[in-house]
């Protein structure tokens, strides 16, 4: 199981000052745990990040304010994260300590991996149609990811339903099985598709200039029959 180190903090503790000094503020909470804002080193915590992403069990090793390791044992998951809007890096994370007797459902993305024929051979394009998936399972038997092997693609009929995935045991994907993952598209479908011009509601498009311009002349035809008009005479 993958291990972190996290230290206590309290309120009063400057979170500008926190994240300057390489680390990132944090919470950890859930089932039988007090809520707890500790703050963990940046560079481990994305390390831990890139393995267990959101749907892996993490050890944490809780330190007190002074940095003294504890006694407290906490298995928690990646529940959220805060992310800058212009550097990317993580400002802020949420720990969620399970019941680990109780299934949790999560997201994982899948792994796209293999050849196809099709588009080898045949110039055809693999289309995604789903990128993540929803499982769930007891805590301790998430897993990261799901892989989806497109050789089984050979023509542009085959497609790969949910059904069609492998999970490992105790894993329940929880979406329709019978939605399709990927399919495998015609050379002829994707060029039709690029190809086939922008025509409708171009008879509703209105010229804004040249709408005044008649305006315009609408007026000016309107003063002059006015003008034309025989006065009454007093």
């Amino acid at each position: 199981m993958l291990k972190i180190s996290a230290k206590k903090r309290s309120e009063d503790d400057n979170i500008t000052s926190i994240r300057e000094s390489g680390f990132l503020p944090g919470i950890i909470y859930g089932y039988e745990t007090d809520n707890l804002m500790v703050s963990i080193d940046s560079r481990d915590f994305e390390k831990v990040y890139k393995e267990a992403g959101e749907s892996t069990l993490i050890k944490v090793d809780l330190k007190d304010e002074k940095g003294k390791k504890t006694k407290e044992n906490l298995t928690v998951l990646i529940q959220e994260t805060q992310l800058h809007p212009v550097t990317d890096d993580f400002t802020h994370v949420d720990l969620y300590q399970p019941n680990l007797k109780e299934e949790v459902e999560v997201e994982i993305p899948l792994e796209f991996t293999g050849q196809s024929l099709a588009v080898k051979e045949e110039d055809g394009t693999l289309v995604k149609n789903i990128s993540e998936i929803t499982i769930k399972a007891l805590p301790e038997s998430l897993i990261h990811e799901i892989q989806v092997d497109i050789s089984s693609l050979e023509t542009f009929d085959d497609v790969i339903k949910i059904s069609d995935l492998e999970t490992p045991k105790g894993v329940e994907i929880v979406d329709d099985a019978e939605l399709i993952v990927a399919s495998i598209a015609r050379p002829q479908d994707i060029d039709e598709e690029l190809e086939e011009p922008i025509e409708e509601g171009l008879e509703d498009v209105e010229v804004v200039g040249e709408k005044e311009d008649e305006e315009e002349e609408g007026e000016e035809s309107d003063d002059e029959t006015q003008d034309n008009k025989p006065k009454k005479e007093e």
